[in-house]
């Protein structure tokens, strides 16, 4: 089981990478999950409730979404994998917190109606964590702070309700902990060292039109002039660029670290 999950990704971004990323390692299932950074998210404020023109970049927000899905799962079939679909997590529009409540969960839940025609279409299986993570909101800490991203709680609750849905087991143990394995964990924490550096790649420096036909040269260079733009170094993403820079270089040993971690 290989994460070739980008931080920050779109269905959009993914059809950048999906077949140097994942198809790569000639997989027999590719889960997909996208929707919360693909539904510009920022639009949904009270203030632009009334504007005209923020509602047509919502609905092209939400088209350029399906459209990009869509040809995900259909390359991806091609390549001869089957897929399993995910439904986003709930956005958490329930609970008191600091972080401004967006109130965008309609635009995921049309996302979701939409995954359910997909499903149907191409004959692919659904894990709905929406309905039952929706259920749960106000009475367990799945959603952090932030109200997207999930707690320790909530992944495992996440990985109990996709068991069920792809057959795996007759129901829900929500409660048992989970128990990291130490060859898990060490897989696990080769992976991490992939994850900011995809980050930059593919979120940040391809966003401004960067990295797809660069040297590593170039691609430090340009990640060193990001880097110092920033006057709090110790923030997320100067550091994420500082580990660009000191991992680029070495990043398909870093590849094949998880590779070995995975097979062997």
């Amino acid at each position: 089981c290989y994460n070739c999950g980008v931080s920050g990704a779109t269905a959009q971004k993914a059809l950048l990478y999906l077949h140097s990323q994942c198809l790569i390692y000639n997989p027999d299932y590719v889960v997909m999950m996208f929707g919360i950074n693909d539904i510009r998210r920022d639009l949904y404020t009270e203030n632009y409730s009334d504007d005209q023109q923020i509602q047509a970049l919502k609905e092209q927000a939400l088209q350029e979404h399906k459209a990009a899905y869509e040809e995900l799962v259909r390359q991806t079939i091609v390549s001869g994998a089957k897929v399993i679909l995910c439904c986003a997590v709930p956005y958490d529009d329930v609970n008191k917190k600091e972080e401004y409540n967006l109130r965008c969960q309609i635009a995921l839940d049309e996302s979701s109606a939409f995954l359910q025609s997909l499903a149907k279409k191409y004959d692919c299986h659904l894990v709905d964590f929406k309905t039952v993570m929706q259920s749960m909101l106000a009475k367990r800490d799945i959603i952090g702070a932030d109200r997207v991203h999930p707690t320790p709680e909530g992944h495992h609750i996440m990985a109990q309700i996709f068991l069920k849905d792809i057959g795996e087991q007759d129901g829900y143990d929500f409660d048992t902990p989970f128990v990291w394995e130490q060859w898990n964990r060490e897989r696990y924490d080769a992976e991490q060292e992939l994850i900011l550096v995809n980050f930059i790649e593919y979120c940040m420096l391809l966003k401004e039109g960067y990295v797809a036909k660069m040297s590593y040269e170039d691609r430090k260079r340009i990640a060193a002039e990001r880097y110092a733009e920033y006057e709090d170094k110790t923030t997320v993403f100067p550091m994420a660029y500082q580990d660009y820079i000191q991992k680029i270089d070495s990043y398909s040993c870093y590849m094949g670290e998880i590779v070995k971690r995975t097979v062997f």
